[in-house]
């Protein structure tokens, strides 16, 4: 079989998740029923699994389905890139560019480098929204996002532009008081700030020697922002799970204590995501590409 027939493939099965029917799909690609049928099951024999579980009601991905919808999005999503590339390259990148991103990242990591992108491309206009909810970017019209952790299945493309190391930690002050926990379970008797976005929120992971140390926790305050979870740190308020963007430089400076050093907590990935059923505008390719260039 040829590339392009491989290509056609992985179109006929993406548009039938995401538009939920083969009837829809058939309507939005322009071919018939029996084709798109066709294409599905020559695809499912070739792969020799079952991608979708199909009834006369409703069709639904399999675990084999969901892992390769996402490859299957990204690989069509870089063909139409390359393919807007080639047709933009010597254009002049312009028009507005909706960007929606993390409050204290956007604060703390992201503010410093908007006018530099706004130097290098000063025909781009650009409308930020710091927020920490998780937008729709298609229903809310942004062009781009950025999040921190782990994504969430979906129909956007993503590109990952840099990492951030989760750190525990307390103020000098309240260690002093409370006593510096030694071990994970430690936790337990003190008070914990908790960023109640995070996905884990009661349950946090130790690793040390390759041995997970899972700690349930019940946190005597809850926030969804980690600044103010780090004005509470240093107030001698208790101990919190902080990235180091927020709480960095309290530690080096000395402000902060980095608790349970020898136990891996680990990194969180932080990825520019957008939609993928409309080719990708040099705007939106030209931020991305700054800030892998600037975050990396």
């Amino acid at each position: 079989m040829n590339k392009a027939n491989k290509l056609l493939e992985m179109m006929v099965f993406t548009m039938i998740v995401d538009e939920g029917s083969f009837v829809a799909a058939a309507n939005k690609l322009k071919l018939s029923k029996q084709a798109i049928s066709r294409y599905l099951n020559d695809l499912e024999t070739r792969l020799h699994v079952r991608l979708l579980q199909r009834t006369t009601r409703k069709i639904s991905l399999t675990h084999e389905g969901q892992d390769f919808y996402q490859l299957a999005k990204n690989i069509i999503s870089s063909v139409e890139e390359a393919e807007s590339i080639v047709h933009l390259t010597h254009a002049n990148p312009s028009g507005l560019l909706r960007v929606n991103v993390p409050l204290s990242y956007g604060i703390h990591v992201l503010a410093p480098l908007w006018q530099k992108f706004r130097d290098k491309y000063p025909n781009i206009e650009l409308d930020i929204s710091l927020s920490d909810r998780t937008v729709n970017l298609l229903e809310e019209g942004y062009d781009l996002a950025v999040r921190i952790g782990k994504l969430d299945n979906s129909s956007l493309i993503s590109r990952k532009l840099s990492s951030t190391r989760i750190m525990l930690s307390a103020s000098p002050q309240y260690l002093e008081k409370y006593g510096a926990p030694e071990f994970p379970n430690d936790l337990q008797k003190h008070q914990i700030i908790m960023y109640s976005q995070s996905a884990k929120q009661d349950k946090w992971l130790f690793e040390q020697d390759k041995k997970i140390y899972p700690v349930h926790l019940k946190a005597k305050v809850y926030c969804n922002n980690g600044d103010t979870c780090r004005m509470m740190l240093l107030a001698d308020g208790g101990i919190s799970l902080q990235p180091d963007f927020i709480i960095g430089e309290d530690i080096e400076q000395g402000r902060l204590v980095e608790v349970l050093p020898d136990y891996k907590i680990g990194q969180i990935p932080i990825h520019a995501v957008y939609p993928s059923r409309k080719l990708l505008p040099l705007r939106t390719k030209c931020l991305i590409d700054f800030f892998i260039e600037q975050l990396s």
